[in-house]
Formats: structure tokens, C-alpha cells, sequence
């Protein structure tokens, strides 16, 4: 087959099997669910909980007893030269044996056997609250990458319409140098503004394009619907200003650093108990039964079968291990005060997280409000303008100022909400509480919304009853006045 045809074929293979998912609009809840399973820091913590688990498991293997078999076959030529056969002159015999054994060991007294599973214990508590934490921080990392797209996306839209402004702006101001009643500098001063904010509509394109790729990195493939998405009117994280300190006691008991923090210092606890044991006397018995057979040996041609059961008590005591023992000790001692330390920093280090997340998210929903009201006010101050242009008191780039201040509040208003809602998240994830539950209640906040409010252009004195082409088609580059005739 050609290579154009492969080619082809292909593209249509994948767009068959990619429209399936296309259609489908898969929730929050979903998207969140398949990037924290694709994430390697969530797989990697869930491998050392399995490891934690195996060791739990050969810890409890040591209470238990060992049995261990034997079998040993061997076959000997044997050449004597003092006796020599006289049938055949050679003094040279052959024998084979076989042996068979049995052997069980229990262990009746071993305290470190008992340290030694509390420390594998909370080394797989250790492991789980580092898996809880992990699929946290991938929660926490898909949805500020969620966020930041929809941010990104608000400020293209935002400076889309400051551009069309701007190019209307330009084409009063030409028009007013032409007739009259406006300088150059005026004109020029346009110019720059258009072309500023035609470079800033640039560079927030590129800016959505990496943040879109980062997100599709985390959601492992495309998310075609993210894009009409945006959060509700109105809706706030419920956060109370006098519930600081029920959040701090959540993440106290609950948080999952903390509880890393708490199972390391159990276990160093229990190792450093272990290592004392070092010095204590063991007490394992024994029983061992043996069965074989041998055609002779080197001392008997006589052929034999035997079989024994032994029965043994050891009793071990350590005297002296040149130091090691008690190097061991003040080691794991050592290593205990380190833990202990590292849980007095995981404490604070949440505390503060919980103090920064919990003002970071109140502020920006009390932003928000304040901006809603503003916004309402640049509306009001719009229409205000509007009707102040038709009567001939205001100029049309005063028109077209306060509509670019309108849509500033609405872009701040919208990141505020995103910011109130991150960090609401942010909060939940170091107090431990973020879960599915409350991935699907920001879900229901995440609503369809097509495109930002309209922006009515300003309207033209003498001249309202012609067409009007829109100003986002027109050219942002005009040409020079002085060059105008």
C-alpha cells in the first residue's frame, strides 16, 4: 500500500477511535480519578505499601517455627592397598549412601522478635499515610492545572476584547485627527496601545497552549470539554472566618503528613527498642529426626540402615561484640530524636499551610464579592457613558475605557473565584479531607458557559442607522495620518 494511503488510513483509524471519547464529556470526578491512577508518584507510593505489607508479613513469620528439610545421596570408591581382594588383585571397593533429615526450630524466647514487628507495622502505616498524601497532592496538582487552563482561557477572551477596544479606539482617534480635532500624538498614542495589547493577545495564546499541554500530560490524553467549562455565579467555598481552629484540629488528627510523620517516629521508637535487645538472651528449641542407609564405609563392608530423632534446647547469651552492639543502640537512638524532630516540623509545617490556605481562600472569596460589585458598578458606569456619548458629553474613547475597565473586574472577579476555590481545595488536601466527595461537589460548581458577556461597540453620532463592520475585523494597523490626504 502507498505510504499516503497508510497514511490516510491512519488518521481515519484514529478519528474512529478517538470519537467515542469526544462525545463522551467526562465529569471532574472522572478526569481527577484516571490522572491520579496514571501518576507515577501514586504508583511509586503504592509499590512501597505492597513492600510494607510483604515486611509486615515476614515480621509475623518470625514468631512462628521454621522447618526445613534435608536429603544427601553420595557414592564413594574406596581404594585400600594393604587389602587387596585376591580374586582380583585390586584393593579398590565401592559404597553409595543416602540421608534424609527433618529439622523444626521454634523460637521461645526473642523479644526483638516483638520490636521488630512494631516497627514493620508502622513502617506500612508510614506507607499508607505517604500514598494518602500522594493522591492528594496528584488531586490537588491536576485541579490547579484545571484551573490554570480555565484562567488562562478568561484572559485570552479578556484581551480579545481589549483588542477589539483598541482597535476601535485607534479608528476614532484617525477619524478625529482628520477632522480636526485631535493631534497626532493622540493618533500615535492609539497606535501603541494596539499594538501592545495585539502583542499581550499573543502571548496569552501561547501561555493557554502550555497550559493546556501541561494539563493533557496529567490527564493522560486530550479534554475537549474543558474548555466551555467555568464556575458558577455566585457559589463560594462554604468557609466559616471562626472555623480556623476546627481546621486545624482536623489536620492534626487526620492530615496525612502528619501521620507519615507520626508512624516514623513509632518505628524508630520500635527499632531503637529492638537494638536494646541486643544484649538479651534467646531461648529456641529444636527437633530434628534423621533416617538413611549406607552399602559400607571406609571402615565396614557391612551394609546398614539407621534412623534417629534428636530434641535440643539452646540457650544463647551475647557476651561481647567488640562495641557493635551498643554502636547499634545509640544509632537507632540517634535516629529516634531525628523523628521525633521531623513530626514537631511536619506539625508546624501543616499548621501554617492550614493558616495560609484558610486566609488565601476567605480573602479571595471576599475579593470576589467586592468585585461582583464593581463589576456591577463598571456596568452601570458603561451604560452611564453610552448615554452621555449620544448626547454629546462624552467622547467615544471614553466609551471605550470604561469598557475595558468593565471587562478587567469580570477577568479579576473570575480569577478570584478560581483562586477562592484553589485554595478551598489546597485546604482540604492538607487537612486530609479532600476526597472524591469533594472533587464531585467543585464538579457541580464547573458549569457550561459558551463565551464571556458581549461588548456593544461605541455607537457613532449622525451615523447610527448605517452598517457598522464589527471592530474585531478590522486591521489593527491603520494608515499614517500625516500620509492621509
Amino acid at each position: 500500500m502507498p505510504s499516503l494511503e497508510r497514511v490516510l488510513m491512519r488518521k481515519l483509524l484514529f478519528a474512529l477511535l478517538s470519537a467515542p471519547a469526544l462525545l463522551h464529556a467526562q465529569t471532574l470526578t472522572e478526569l481527577v480519578r484516571n490522572a491520579v491512577t496514571i501518576d507515577p508518584a501514586v504508583t511509586a507510593a503504592l509499590a512501597q505499601v505492597t513492600a510494607a505489607e510483604q515486611r509486615l508479613t515476614q515480621a509475623k513469620a518470625g514468631f512462628g517455627p521454621s522447618i526445613n528439610g534435608t536429603w544427601d545421596a553420595s557414592r564413594t570408591r574406596y581404594t585400600d592397598k594393604l587389602n587387596v581382594d585376591p580374586d582380583t588383585g585390586r584393593g579398590v571397593r565401592e559404597f553409595h549412601s543416602r540421608t534424609y533429615s527433618l529439622e523444626i526450630k521454634q523460637s521461645l524466647l526473642n523479644t526483638a522478635l516483638y520490636y521488630a514487628y512494631q516497627s514493620a507495622d508502622a513502617q506500612l502505616e508510614q506507607a499508607r499515610g505517604a500514598l494518602e498524601q500522594a493522591r492528594a497532592d496528584s488531586q490537588e496538582k491536576f485541579v490547579e492545572a484545571c484551573f490554570e487552563v480555565l484562567k488562562s482561557r478568561d484572559d485570552v477572551r479578556f484581551l480579545e476584547i481589549e483588542k477589539a477596544a483598541t482597535v476601535e479606539q485607534l479608528a476614532t482617534a484617525q477619524h478625529s485627527f482628520k477632522a480636526g480635532t485631535a493631534a497626532i500624538p493622540d493618533v500615535r498614542e492609539a497606535q501603541a496601545k494596539a499594538d501592545t495589547v495585539a502583542a499581550q493577545l499573543v502571548g496569552a495564546q501561547f501561555d493557554l497552549q502550555m497550559r493546556q499541554q501541561v494539563f493533557e500530560e496529567l490527564a493522560g490524553g486530550p479534554v475537549p470539554g474543558l474548555a466551555t467549562r467555568g464556575l458558577e455565579d455566585g457559589r463560594m467555598p462554604a468557609l466559616e472566618p471562626s472555623s480556623m481552629l476546627e481546621w486545624l484540629a482536623d489536620a492534626a488528627a487526620i492530615s496525612p503528613q502528619i501521620r507519615q510523620a507520626q508512624a516514623a517516629l513509632d518505628a524508630a521508637e520500635a527499632e531503637a527498642r529492638k537494638a536494646g535487645q541486643g544484649h538479651a538472651p534467646t531461648v529456641e528449641a529444636s527437633g530434628n529426626y534423621t533416617r538413611g542407609m549406607e552399602t559400607g564405609s571406609e571402615t565396614s563392608t557391612f551394609a546398614r540402615v539407621w534412623q534417629g530423632l534428636t530434641a535440643t534446647i539452646t540457650l544463647n547469651i551475647p557476651l561481647y561484640s567488640g562495641g557493635a552492639t551498643q554502636a547499634h543502640v545509640l544509632e537507632t537512638l540517634a535516629l529516634r530524636d531525628k523523628a521525633r524532630s521531623d513530626l514537631e516540623a511536619a506539625r508546624r509545617s501543616v499548621s501554617i499551610s492550614v493558616r495560609q490556605d484558610f486566609i488565601a481562600s476567605l480573602s479571595a472569596a471576599q475579593e470576589a464579592q467586592g468585585l461582583a460589585s464593581a463589576v456591577k458598578s463598571d456596568e452601570v458606569a458603561l451604560a452611564a457613558n453610552k448615554r452621555g456619548y449620544q448626547v454629546g458629553m462624552k467622547i467615544n474613547a471614553e466609551v471605550l475605557d470604561a469598557q475595558q475597565k468593565l471587562f478587567e473586574a469580570r477577568r479579576d472577579l473570575s480569577k478570584a473565584r478560581y483562586d477562592a476555590w484553589l485554595n478551598f481545595i489546597k485546604l482540604d488536601a492538607v487537612t486530609g479531607r479532600l476526597d472524591e466527595m469533594q472533587i464531585a461537589l467543585l464538579d457541580a460548581v464547573l458549569v457550561s458557559q459558551v463565551q464571556l458577556p458581549a461588548v456593544e461597540t461605541a455607537p457613532v453620532r449622525g451615523a447610527a442607522s448605517k452598517p457598522r463592520t464589527p471592530a474585531a475585523a478590522r486591521p489593527a494597523v491603520v494608515p499614517d495620518p500625516e500620509m492621509t490626504p
